[in-house]
Protein backbone atom coordinates (compact mmCIF):
# COMPACT_ATOMS: atom_id res chain seq x y z
CA UNK A 1 0.00 0.00 0.00
CA UNK A 2 2.78 2.41 1.03
CA UNK A 3 4.88 1.62 -2.53
CA UNK A 4 1.52 2.03 -3.91
CA UNK A 5 1.05 5.74 -2.45
CA UNK A 6 4.58 6.78 -2.98
CA UNK A 7 4.21 5.71 -6.79
CA UNK A 8 1.14 7.69 -7.36
CA UNK A 9 2.54 11.13 -5.38
CA UNK A 10 5.79 10.57 -7.29
CA UNK A 11 4.15 10.60 -10.64
CA UNK A 12 1.68 13.26 -9.56
CA UNK A 13 4.90 15.35 -8.52
CA UNK A 14 7.10 14.55 -11.38
CA UNK A 15 4.28 16.09 -13.91
CA UNK A 16 4.25 19.12 -11.95
CA UNK A 17 0.37 17.97 -10.77
CA UNK A 18 0.79 19.80 -7.48
CA UNK A 19 3.16 22.52 -8.20
CA UNK A 20 0.29 24.94 -7.77
CA UNK A 21 -0.81 23.39 -4.10
CA UNK A 22 2.99 23.21 -2.90
CA UNK A 23 2.89 26.92 -3.89
CA UNK A 24 -0.23 28.31 -2.58
CA UNK A 25 0.62 26.70 0.94
CA UNK A 26 4.34 27.82 0.91
CA UNK A 27 2.97 31.59 0.24
CA UNK A 28 0.72 30.88 3.18
CA UNK A 29 3.31 29.60 5.75
CA UNK A 30 5.67 32.62 4.67
CA UNK A 31 4.07 35.42 6.70
CA UNK A 32 4.47 33.40 9.51
CA UNK A 33 8.43 33.69 9.85
CA UNK A 34 9.95 35.14 12.67
CA UNK A 35 13.51 35.46 13.99
CA UNK A 36 11.59 34.09 17.34
CA UNK A 37 10.73 30.98 16.06
CA UNK A 38 13.63 29.91 13.99
CA UNK A 39 15.66 28.48 16.65
CA UNK A 40 13.16 26.28 17.89
CA UNK A 41 12.25 25.59 14.28
CA UNK A 42 16.00 25.04 12.93
CA UNK A 43 16.19 22.82 16.78
CA UNK A 44 13.29 20.38 15.65
CA UNK A 45 15.25 20.31 12.49
CA UNK A 46 17.98 18.46 13.92
CA UNK A 47 16.19 15.09 14.64
CA UNK A 48 15.91 14.82 10.52
CA UNK A 49 19.75 15.40 10.05
CA UNK A 50 22.33 13.21 9.32
CA UNK A 51 24.09 13.93 12.22
CA UNK A 52 21.08 13.02 14.03
CA UNK A 53 20.50 10.06 12.19
CA UNK A 54 24.00 8.49 12.38
CA UNK A 55 24.07 9.09 15.76
CA UNK A 56 20.34 7.66 16.53
CA UNK A 57 20.75 4.33 14.02
CA UNK A 58 23.97 3.40 15.91
CA UNK A 59 22.26 3.54 19.30
CA UNK A 60 19.32 1.82 18.45
CA UNK A 61 21.48 -0.83 16.42
CA UNK A 62 23.63 -1.61 19.23
CA UNK A 63 20.66 -1.72 21.48
CA UNK A 64 19.51 -4.88 20.00
CA UNK A 65 22.72 -6.26 19.81
CA UNK A 66 23.30 -5.78 23.11
CA UNK A 67 19.86 -7.79 23.90
CA UNK A 68 20.69 -10.00 21.96
CA UNK A 69 18.65 -9.51 19.04
CA UNK A 70 21.35 -9.35 16.20
CA UNK A 71 18.69 -9.68 13.46
CA UNK A 72 16.79 -7.07 14.45
CA UNK A 73 20.08 -4.40 13.89
CA UNK A 74 20.59 -6.22 10.74
CA UNK A 75 17.19 -5.13 9.92
CA UNK A 76 17.15 -1.60 11.40
CA UNK A 77 20.38 -0.68 9.13
CA UNK A 78 18.96 -2.44 5.97
CA UNK A 79 15.57 -1.08 5.84
CA UNK A 80 17.55 2.32 6.71
CA UNK A 81 19.76 1.68 3.79
CA UNK A 82 16.84 1.03 1.81
CA UNK A 83 15.13 4.14 2.55
CA UNK A 84 17.95 6.42 1.83
CA UNK A 85 18.51 4.23 -1.65
CA UNK A 86 14.75 4.87 -2.51
CA UNK A 87 15.16 8.47 -1.65
CA UNK A 88 18.29 9.02 -4.19
CA UNK A 89 16.43 7.38 -6.93
CA UNK A 90 13.42 9.47 -6.33
CA UNK A 91 15.22 12.47 -5.93
CA UNK A 92 16.96 12.30 -9.37
CA UNK A 93 13.83 10.63 -10.73
CA UNK A 94 11.45 13.21 -9.82
CA UNK A 95 13.46 16.69 -9.98
CA UNK A 96 11.45 18.52 -8.04
CA UNK A 97 13.56 21.47 -7.40
CA UNK A 98 13.35 22.76 -3.82
CA UNK A 99 12.53 26.19 -3.05
CA UNK A 100 15.34 27.82 -2.41
CA UNK A 101 16.89 26.40 -5.15
CA UNK A 102 18.52 29.62 -7.25
CA UNK A 103 20.14 27.82 -10.57
CA UNK A 104 18.97 24.02 -11.39
CA UNK A 105 22.06 21.65 -11.88
CA UNK A 106 23.11 20.99 -15.15
CA UNK A 107 25.00 17.64 -15.13
CA UNK A 108 26.50 16.55 -11.72
CA UNK A 109 24.33 14.08 -10.09
CA UNK A 110 25.35 14.90 -6.76
CA UNK A 111 24.47 18.83 -7.49
CA UNK A 112 21.00 17.63 -8.47
CA UNK A 113 20.55 15.60 -5.60
CA UNK A 114 21.23 18.45 -4.02
CA UNK A 115 19.14 20.64 -5.49
CA UNK A 116 16.02 18.39 -5.70
CA UNK A 117 13.88 17.88 -2.84
CA UNK A 118 11.12 15.14 -3.55
CA UNK A 119 11.39 13.42 -1.05
CA UNK A 120 12.39 15.35 1.84
CA UNK A 121 15.62 13.52 3.82
CA UNK A 122 14.72 15.60 7.09
CA UNK A 123 11.08 13.62 6.79
CA UNK A 124 12.07 10.45 5.88
CA UNK A 125 14.51 9.88 8.55
CA UNK A 126 13.10 11.23 11.46
CA UNK A 127 10.10 9.29 10.51
CA UNK A 128 11.85 6.24 9.64
CA UNK A 129 13.79 6.36 13.14
CA UNK A 130 11.20 7.60 15.32
CA UNK A 131 9.02 5.25 14.10
CA UNK A 132 11.02 2.45 14.49
CA UNK A 133 11.14 3.54 18.36
CA UNK A 134 7.31 3.69 18.47
CA UNK A 135 6.83 -0.06 17.48
CA UNK A 136 10.03 -1.38 19.50
CA UNK A 137 7.98 0.24 22.49
CA UNK A 138 4.60 -1.01 21.34
CA UNK A 139 4.45 -3.93 23.19
CA UNK A 140 4.38 -1.85 26.52
CA UNK A 141 1.64 -0.46 27.97
CA UNK A 142 2.97 1.81 30.60
CA UNK A 143 1.98 5.39 30.59
CA UNK A 144 4.96 6.63 30.09
CA UNK A 145 5.78 4.79 27.21
CA UNK A 146 2.45 5.89 25.54
CA UNK A 147 3.75 9.16 26.32
CA UNK A 148 6.88 8.83 24.78
CA UNK A 149 5.39 7.94 21.44
CA UNK A 150 3.15 10.94 21.90
CA UNK A 151 6.48 12.35 21.98
CA UNK A 152 7.60 10.93 19.36
CA UNK A 153 4.97 11.48 16.80
CA UNK A 154 5.20 15.43 17.78
CA UNK A 155 8.22 15.53 16.72
CA UNK A 156 7.61 14.03 13.11
CA UNK A 157 5.00 16.59 12.66
CA UNK A 158 7.45 19.39 14.07
CA UNK A 159 10.22 18.14 11.66
CA UNK A 160 7.93 18.36 8.13
CA UNK A 161 6.83 21.79 9.52
CA UNK A 162 9.91 22.99 9.85
CA UNK A 163 11.05 21.57 5.79
CA UNK A 164 7.88 24.15 5.00
CA UNK A 165 8.93 26.83 7.20
CA UNK A 166 12.67 27.18 6.45
CA UNK A 167 12.03 26.86 2.62
CA UNK A 168 13.80 23.74 2.54
CA UNK A 169 11.50 21.43 0.81
CA UNK A 170 7.84 21.80 -0.53
CA UNK A 171 4.84 20.00 1.10
CA UNK A 172 4.72 17.30 -1.62
CA UNK A 173 8.44 16.63 -0.74
CA UNK A 174 7.51 16.41 3.14
CA UNK A 175 4.47 14.20 2.15
CA UNK A 176 7.02 11.47 0.29
CA UNK A 177 9.63 11.94 3.01
CA UNK A 178 7.14 10.39 5.12
CA UNK A 179 5.78 7.65 3.16
CA UNK A 180 9.13 6.51 2.24
CA UNK A 181 9.81 5.80 6.04
CA UNK A 182 6.48 4.13 6.37
CA UNK A 183 7.15 1.92 3.22
CA UNK A 184 10.78 0.98 4.49
CA UNK A 185 9.29 0.58 8.25
CA UNK A 186 7.16 -1.92 6.58
CA UNK A 187 9.83 -3.89 4.75
CA UNK A 188 11.47 -3.77 8.14
CA UNK A 189 8.43 -5.48 9.42
CA UNK A 190 8.46 -7.83 6.85
CA UNK A 191 11.62 -9.07 6.91
CA UNK A 192 10.78 -9.67 10.80
CA UNK A 193 8.19 -12.13 10.16
CA UNK A 194 10.30 -13.95 7.46
CA UNK A 195 13.16 -14.58 9.95
CA UNK A 196 10.38 -15.25 12.57
CA UNK A 197 9.23 -18.17 10.22
CA UNK A 198 12.46 -19.50 9.32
Amino acid sequence: MWALLLGLLASQVAQGRLRAFDQDLAQTVAPWRSSAWDMPVRAAAFFGSSAWTVLALVALAALAWRQGRRPAAWILVGACAFGLGLEIVLRLWVAQWRPDTLVVPAESLIERFHAAGFPSGHAFRSTFLLGWIITELQARRDWWIRAAQAGCVAIIIMVGISRLYLSRHWASDVLGGWLVALLALSVAASWERAFEKR
